[in-house]
């Protein structure tokens, strides 16, 4: 019993590498160029805030 759970771990740990890309690319980024890896600068300008309304009952 303490060898399969032993292998199961082992197992599990192998998986969350090859998803990580610890094993070179992982597959869910294949294809991808690099360009959709950068992530969209955020425009800070178009948040607007203005006072709330409470309501209490």
């Amino acid at each position: 019993m303490k060898t399969f759970f032993i292998l199961l771990v082992l197992v599990n740990l192998g998986v969350f590498a090859l998803g990580q890309g610890w094993f070179g690319q992982p597959r869910s980024d294949a294809g991808r160029s690099p360009v959709s890896k950068i992530q969209t600068e955020l425009n800070a300008g178009s948040a607007k805030f203005g006072p709330g309304r409470l309501q209490v009952q």
